[in-house]
């Protein structure tokens, strides 16, 4: 293999060691102002989008031990990676898309698991995470209030509605 090529499949590789997810998009028609506000609001969330050969990335993940993906590695393919948010990154995608109507997602990779176009986008959707952590302490919460609720009643009845506790 050409040295220059190993040393590109090589950055790649790195690059999805370094992320516990990839997302691949199809840029098809995609601008290159607009693809530099998809860049912008992917660095803003901590993701990367890189554009590389189809066959250098189907390397790539082959020496990362990925699980082959390579019938969704056709046509023009950029990859998305990051240190850890793929909500983020996803949500970032999502917006793009919508506001565009060109970007389309192929498929993903979230730690070693391959997910559909359907699944990432779900992803994408979800609240953020800080709101998703209030709901569930909220739910976490509402089962002690209530058992705590529970207890006051019965000391109510067991007091005869006093305040005073019985002796």
């Amino acid at each position: 293999m050409n040295p220059d090529k190993r040393i590109i499949i090589d950055d790649l590789t790195a690059r999805v060691n370094a992320s516990p997810f990839l997302i691949v998009v199809d840029y098809t028609s995609i601008t290159v102002p607009e693809f530099t506000n998809l860049r912008s609001a992917l660095a803003a969330c901590g993701a990367q989008c890189h554009v590389a050969k189809n066959n250098f990335m189907r390397t790539a993940l082959t020496d990362a031990g990925l699980p082959d993906s390579g019938e969704h590695l056709v046509g023009q393919t950029a990859f998305v990676t990051g240190a850890s948010d793929v909500a983020g990154a996803a949500k970032a995608i999502n917006i793009f898309a919508k506001a565009s109507k060109k970007a389309e997602y192929k498929v993903a990779i979230l730690d070693g698991a391959i997910l559909s176009a359907d699944e990432i986008r779900a992803i994408g959707e979800l609240p953020p995470r800080d709101q998703l952590l209030a709901k569930l302490l909220g739910t976490i919460n509402a089962a002690g209030s209530a058992l705590a609720r529970v207890i006051q009643a019965y000391v109510d009845k067991e007091n005869g509605g006093s305040e005073e506790p019985a002796a």
